[in-house]
């Protein structure tokens, strides 16, 4: 793979932030092309991010046909800016499994462009410092729709939470598809907290001490561990917010078999962009787990035996 320079070659975007400057996530622009370095934050912190990775006229324009598909399919009101479309009742989706057979929802899980990201741009290269050549991306690529709280008080990615219980060395990729600042529910996450499994579950109301987050704008990228604790903070504007999650593992580790094959059972992403450039398969010979009725991963034991040191963070 040819390395890659950033994307964003004009001024960086004016960013609004009210935020202090010690809740502020860390921009780590400069460890680009230092894996040594890129690993030692990730260990460090449980996350890495980068303003203006992305090319962000590319991802606004990517944001943009994902609020016009959700407005053409009747989640938002007609006749407006698409981006600041208020939401239209009923309620389509809250948790987006329940979204997957929505023609507007559908249409973004299957865009080129949105399924592009994380191969045919610098993020790719930024993972393969991280993950080194045997990390590969998950085939389901989710897009987030957020309500407004006004509409929907609560919502999955709301509640504090880890992605694993125990050590999996699955990597999140979060990307705003749109400018989000703090007001419009941006992700926050809690530095350090990669390094043991203990959480305590409830919504995420405001940002907490201890915890970092940011005004994101298109272009920026967000990656952390599955261990460290996060939740989305709540929408504040009567507007939708979307962002994009694309999940990373190592080849050697059993893969959720629903982020491979997806909710519904197939995998969408070969079939469909296989015959372009840029489409990268699963490595041959993956292993899959079934979280509802094999729960090791999730639980603190391997598909065989124990679970094996992770690679990225100090897990106790």
């Amino acid at each position: 793979m040819t390395p890659m320079v950033f994307a964003t070659t004009s001024a960086p975007r004016t960013r609004n932030s009210t935020l202090r400057t010690k809740f502020d996530l860390v921009d780590s622009r400069e460890l680009f092309g230092d894996t040594e370095a890129l690993q030692a934050a990730l260990r460090r912190d449980g996350y890495i991010y980068m303003r203006g990775l992305l090319y962000p006229d590319w991802v606004e324009d990517i944001g943009r046909h994902a609020h016009s598909a959700l407005q053409d399919a009747g989640w938002t009101e007609p006749g407006v800016n698409p981006v600041y479309a208020p939401p239209r009742l009923p309620v389509r989706a809250v948790a987006m499994r329940d979204a997957f057979t929505d023609p507007g929802y559908r249409e973004i899980l299957l865009d080129p462009g949105f399924n592009a990201i994380p191969y045919d741009s610098p993020l790719a290269w930024l993972m393969r410092q991280i993950m080194g050549p045997e990390g590969f991306c998950y085939p389901l690529k989710v897009p987030r729709v957020v309500y407004p709280a006004s509409v929907v008080p609560r919502h999955p990615g709301n509640l504090v939470h880890k992605d694993f219980g125990s050590v999996q060395d699955m990597l999140t990729c979060w990307i705003p598809l749109q400018s989000i600042p703090t007001r419009l529910g941006g992700l926050a996450l809690q530095p350090g907290s990669q390094t043991s499994a203990r959480v305590r579950y409830r919504p995420l109301e405001r940002l907490e001490r201890g915890w970092r987050t940011t005004d994101y704008e298109p272009g920026d990228v967000l990656i952390f561990h599955c261990l460290t604790t996060h939740a989305a903070l709540p929408n504040r504007e009567e507007r939708m917010r979307i962002s994009a999650e694309y999940r990373w593992q190592l080849a050697d580790l059993p893969a959720p078999r629903r982020m491979v094959l997806g909710p519904l059972g197939q995998e969408m992403g070969s079939r469909l962009f296989r015959g372009t450039d840029w489409w990268r398969p699963v490595p041959e010979g993956l292993h899959l787990f079934d979280e509802q009725t094999h729960r090791g991963v999730a639980h603190g034991r391997r598909a065989r035996g124990a679970i094996a040191p992770s690679r990225f963070v100090d897990f106790a």
